[in-house]
């Protein structure tokens, strides 16, 4: 049975007429509902989008995600998962708390994602330090977060922070980024948040890390091809080391709303 294809192979199966004037062909814009277009693999795909226009969804995710962070880090502070233990218990169990206010915050990959991030967690009175790419044009943005470049500075992040939160694209050059070695720089009180791509990070050593106590704890909402493996290293980690969940932190009652809200329709 014949399957439409998607990602990569809809773009080359519908715009294998790149040989035609443009105004003949039959795609003359691509519009991908997704941030990330590392599925694309747009580099293979340059005759076939050679004159027609290929944008993105950024921006419409970076609200949601950026709720995401702050859910997760008072997941961790706030203690959830012994509220909702204590209670399907039948127990009173009064505990401290622990603030925000003046923790420290690395964000690698500091893009939109991370601005709007680094909005609430000021809010918060958190520390925030962006680790970008290439060189800042300016030591301190719009919301006081302090931006850096470079493995020297990334790794001093990595040992400050008491939140790292990953935001990597999905690249040959970051597959796999956070592994054993960069577990092992980050404080045995550290949480670890990704909302990135789940190339960019080591499973199985992130399992070993929150078995170990390497790192305090981990929010993870995107695996490998986003989907569980048959027998993933997570799964059998408790509730109050890991917050996972299904490559879901972005999808709510506005998505398609916020898809279509850069575009002006005629008539409106």
């Amino acid at each position: 049975m014949w399957r439409a294809p998607s990602g990569h192979d809809a773009i080359k199966y519908l715009c294998d007429d790149y040989h035609l004037p443009k105004e003949q062909r039959r795609v003359l814009w691509i519009y991908s509902l997704t941030a990330g277009v590392d599925v694309y693999r747009l580099g293979e795909l340059v005759k076939e989008l050679q004159d027609t226009p290929f944008a993105n969804a950024r921006g419409c995710y970076s609200s949601v995600l950026a709720e995401h962070v702050m859910y997760s880090m008072l997941y961790f502070y706030r203690q959830t998962w012994r509220s909702l233990a204590s209670r399907a218990e039948h127990k009173w169990d009064p505990f401290l708390m622990v603030e925000l206010r003046g923790r420290k915050v690395g964000i690698i990959g500091y893009g939109d994602i991370g601005q709007a991030s680094a909005k609430l967690l000021s809010a918060f009175g958190m520390e925030v330090t962006g680790v970008k790419r290439s060189a800042p044009t300016k030591e301190v943005d719009e919301y006081g977060v302090r931006l850096v470049h470079g493995d020297a500075e990334r790794e001093r992040v990595l040992r400050e922070s008491d939140f790292v939160v990953n935001i990597l694209p999905g690249t040959e050059e970051t597959k796999r980024f956070f592994n054993k070695e960069l577990f092992s720089m980050m404080k045995p009180s550290a949480v670890y948040i990704s909302i990135g791509r789940g190339i960019t990070q080591n499973e199985d050593d992130l399992a070993c890390a929150l078995r170990d106590g390497v790192i305090r704890g981990a929010s993870v909402d995107g695996l490998r091809g986003n989907r569980f493996p048959p027998s993933p290293p997570l799964w059998d980690i408790s509730d109050d080391k890991l917050l996972l969940t299904a490559h879901s932190a972005d999808r709510t009652a506005n998505l398609v709303p916020d898809f279509c809200s850069p575009f002006h329709w005629p008539g409106q």
